[in-house]
């Protein structure tokens, strides 16, 4: 996701001293949806500059409705400028992904004095819709700021078989493959990566035949004809007693009978 924001002339502040704008890149891509988040943090000088172009009134004060309308703008340009350069891809193509939602969170920090170099920190999501598993892609290809940090997260069921366009890569293998770096530079202003997929092989079912499904086979099966043979045995005893039980008090009753006549 590149975030050029036409309205914000951070460029005026460039390499100041005391300054400085900080991206970071959160990826989450899951079958047939993904979410991509994204940070960005200003400071000192880039975060006075930030103030005053939103600031419309020119009253150097921030109010709530201005943070208002600054984000009723941004998502609005942020969809328009996806749109006409989509920043994903999917076996080099677009036509199996639908852009879902665009949603945006500024800073209530920025309001106040518009010259105040307090931190700003917004947060932006776009999430999409993927018409087609990505379990079955063999390739997904991202666009994004140069240089600025990314995490990537795969779903179950996909290994990366190859990473181009990103710098310092770290990996890591739980239930999905997570990868974390930095948008390598292909300009100023523009970083590409591409991950080369497969099926997943980091997951296997276990062989029928292993030692563990042959041992735990062995270990329990015993245990229910003991179970079993038990059961009859304690029936058997019961219906016995019950019998002589009944038997005794048909005795008991005659000889009661015998008694009453003499």
């Amino acid at each position: 996701m590149r975030l050029f924001f036409a309205f914000v002339l951070i460029a005026l502040t460039a390499g100041a001293g005391g300054a400085e704008r900080l991206w970071v890149n959160d990826i989450t891509v899951n079958e047939y949806n993904m979410t991509w988040n994204y940070i960005e943090t200003y400071t000192g000088a880039d975060s006075v500059t930030y103030r005053i172009s939103i600031d419309s009134n020119n009253d150097s004060f921030i109010n709530a409705w201005e943070l208002l309308n600054a984000d009723r703008e941004l998502r609005k340009w942020l969809k328009d400028t996806i749109e006409r350069e989509p920043d994903i891809r999917i076996d080099n193509e677009t036509r199996r992904i639908e852009m879902m939602d665009v949603g945006s969170a500024l800073s209530p920090e920025a309001i106040g004095e518009a010259h105040a170099a307090g931190p700003i920190v917004n947060e932006y999501s776009v999430t999409y819709r993927f018409k087609d598993s990505i379990l079955n892609s063999s390739s997904i290809w991202f666009l994004g700021q140069a240089n600025t940090r990314v995490t990537i997260a795969m779903p179950a069921g996909v290994d990366i078989i190859n990473i181009s366009g990103m710098d310092n890569i770290t990996k890591n293998i739980t239930d999905r493959t997570e990868i974390t770096g930095y948008f390598s530079e292909i300009s100023k202003d523009r970083g590409e990566i591409t991950l080369n997929l497969t099926g997943n092989t980091s997951i296997r079912v276990p062989d029928a035949n292993s030692d563990v499904n042959v041992s735990n086979t062995t270990s329990t099966a015993p245990a229910e004809p003991e179970e079993n043979s038990a059961k009859p045995m304690a029936l058997s005893k019961i219906r016995g007693a019950v019998i002589i039980g009944i038997g005794s008090v048909i005795i008991l009753l005659i000889y009661l009978f015998k008694i009453k006549r003499r």
